[in-house]
């Protein structure tokens, strides 16, 4: 029995989303293999999992400019080994015994170099597949241990080669989005599952899996009293703090919808309009796949600064610098030539096959594992 181990932890919701695209996409191509998701922070120690969520969010919602200089001073050019690279070895090594994976696929840097180091060192016999889950890579994700990085695009690709990767151990393949993206229904059909009226613009409004930004209220206070009708739907991900907080401030108004974690975010997409959203490479690659046109109100400095810059250049999202140019840029969005613009080049840049291209990748590392045994 075929058995993959996909590795992952909760700094954001993106990495989590990748590695359950690639798991859901394996299920579908190998039916017969188990695989499982696990919290790799979670699991070497679930205090420091809490503590280090708290402490990452409040840092990149405080100060994101010191969070921009400490990605940038850590960003290092060549592949390196580090002490830390020990860090949840015995827990892994007790996963693996008790799970007895042939692959181990990480969508966090830490899990995959923790992996690579074991695999180096004799402890673990698995292949281990790296999956950068932006359209930059920074230096953490690389690690000589590492038998596969699946990446967003060849910039990426080229990048991990000028950090020492050889070519031959790098894929391409977009950023793995789920599966649904792939076979949506049509747009009225979206609107009709997802239970919105027809005759009015959708503005899907996301903070991320985790919610809150400061920003986003502005943008709200704004389309409580628009100019033009509209529909405002908000997704307050994982945070229910904040999704009661814009209950009470805009749950009232009959033209917005407040919403908690949208396990169907692909069908919303489908349904709105335009997105307002950060520069998750997650999102907006999925919003790519949903033909959908993004105004990004917020980029960390980092790797989200690439992402956004991706579909800058691609034209399928703008970039929003202050929220009193959002009226005009909202509308010209909606019914403007800019949205035509945008809309197609969404549809030219999108990858919704994504996790099903890594999907096969993975099952060709396990396939090759096999086939070496029987050899042997």
């Amino acid at each position: 029995m075929a058995r993959v181990l996909f590795l992952t932890a909760e700094y954001g919701a993106g990495h989590i989303r990748a590695a359950e695209a690639l798991q859901k996409a394996l299920g579908q191509i190998r039916p017969s293999w188990q695989s499982v998701v696990l919290n790799f922070v979670r699991e070497v120690n679930p205090w420091f999992d809490r503590f280090s969520q708290r402490f990452y969010l409040a840092f990149i919602r405080k100060v994101p400019s010191w969070y921009g200089w400490l990605y940038h001073l850590t960003d290092t050019e060549q592949e390196r080994r580090y002490p830390w690279d020990r860090w949840g070895s015995k827990a892994l090594l007790r996963i693996c015994r008790m799970l007895q994976p042939q692959v181990v696929v990480a969508t966090f840097p830490t899990p995959g170099r923790v992996a690579g180091e074991m695999r180096l060192c004799g402890e673990l016999e698995v292949s281990v597949v790296m999956v950068v889950t932006d359209h930059t890579a920074h230096a953490e994700w690389v690690h000589p241990g590492v038998d596969l990085y699946l990446v967003a695009d060849e910039k990426v690709a080229r990048l991990l080669e000028r950090r020492g990767v050889e070519r031959r151990k790098i894929a391409v393949t977009g950023i793995p989005i789920d599966p649904s993206f792939g076979a949506l229904p049509s747009y009225l059909q979206a609107r009709r599952l997802c239970g919105l009226p027809k005759d009015v613009p959708v503005v899907l409004i996301s903070g991320g899996g985790y919610g809150r930004a400061a920003f986003l209220e502005e943008i709200c206070f704004f389309l409580a009293r628009p100019p033009f009708p509209l529909l405002a739907v908000v997704v307050a991900g994982k945070d229910e703090e904040w999704r009661r907080k814009l209950e009470r401030r805009f749950g009232r108004l009959s033209h917005f919808r407040i919403l908690g974690f949208v396990e169907n975010m692909a069908l919303f997409m489908r349904a709105a309009d335009c997105l307002v959203g950060k520069a998750g490479a997650l999102t907006l690659a999925e919003a790519a796949a949903a033909g959908l046109p993004v105004i990004v109100y917020r980029a960390l400095p980092g790797q989200e600064e690439a992402n956004l810059t991706y579909y800058l250049e691609a034209g399928s999202a703008v970039r929003l610098t202050s929220p009193a140019l959002f009226p005009s840029l909202l509308e010209e969005v909606l019914w403007g030539k800019k949205g035509r613009v945008m809309r197609e080049a969404a549809q030219k840049v999108a990858r919704p096959e994504a996790a099903l291209l890594g999907a096969r990748l993975i099952a060709e590392q396990v396939e090759s594992r096999f086939r070496s045994s029987t050899v042997g």
